[in-house]
């Protein structure tokens, strides 16, 4: 309340400064024409109607000003305001996709729930037009990326990298990662037929359905892709072009592996000379 009273203080001040301003010009205007033209001095019944419309227009325009201003300004906060709300939300739903996966188990209806959150949180986050708001969510959105990278990947103890999560894992099946065809993993998570004499004393058992959805892994797996409007902002990283021998400090064997690698490449154990670009 108090910022708001100031700012009024400020804008009727300078409305004022603005309407004393055209009146000391206009009225100098007319004593600068009557003195060359030899006429008496203008009375103020003369310049009266000149100084009303000049006050009057002067007014309206700082007014006018004014309160583009004031609403680009409201516009702007709410903008803010929406975008803040938006990526909190956003980012809430990113991390109850975490939540729900980061046990690496394959349960249809976790699965389904996943997706649901997963395609909601990325559609709030579309919705945010402030420009800082919006670089703010593409940053949780890589965060999510690479906690959902490592989460729906296995780790490989002979290659010590990680290989993607195989494909019996989608059926459902507890014990996915053993080697069984996939013809047997579907067979393992058909749902068993059972018969069954149906009484009002008790409800009729649903079957259990263990393969994953397939739309709900499409949603996920799609997420983990970067957006074809993405940006990489290592495009605008510069490659040392300082001498290697000429590098002090912590970045020596940085600098000497990107010099090396710059002009070396190795394939099947043989080392070639890079040809220079341009």
């Amino acid at each position: 309340m108090k910022n708001c009273l100031i700012s009024l203080a400020i804008r009727i001040l300078i409305g004022v400064v603005a309407v004393v301003f055209v009146l000391a010009i206009a009225a100098a205007a007319l004593a600068t024409e009557a003195f060359f033209s030899g006429a008496s001095q203008p009375t103020y019944v003369e310049v009266a109607p000149l100084l009303t419309a000049v006050v009057a227009s002067s007014g309206v325009l700082v007014a006018l000003l004014a309160f583009s201003r004031d609403r680009e300004k409201l516009a702007r906060e709410r903008e803010e305001n929406r975008s803040k709300i938006l990526l909190e939300q956003a980012k809430a739903g990113l991390d109850e996709v975490i939540e729900l996966l980061q046990d690496q188990n394959n349960n249809r209806v976790i699965w389904v729930r996943a997706a649901r959150v997963l395609l909601e949180a990325t559609a709030l986050g579309r919705g945010i037009k402030a420009p800082e708001y919006i670089k703010a969510y593409r940053l949780y959105e890589d965060k999510t990326r690479s906690e959902l990278y490592r989460t729906l990947s296995t780790y490989n103890e002979e290659t010590q990298e990680r290989d993607p999560l195989p494909p019996q894992f989608f059926y459902g099946i507890k014990d996915w990662s053993r080697p069984i065809s996939l013809d047997d993993a579907a067979r393992e998570a058909s749902p068993e037929v059972r018969v069954s004499s149906v009484s009002i004393d008790s409800v009729v058992p649903e079957p259990s359905l263990k393969p994953l959805a397939a739309k709900s892994v499409v949603a996920i797996f799609e997420f983990l892709e970067y957006p074809s409007d993405y940006t990489d902002p290592l495009q605008e990283v510069q490659v040392w072009q300082v001498d290697w021998d000429r590098s002090y400090g912590p970045s020596q064997g940085a600098r000497r592996y990107v010099a090396h690698a710059e002009v070396t490449t190795a394939v099947g154990g043989k080392l070639h000379k890079r040809e220079k670009s341009g």
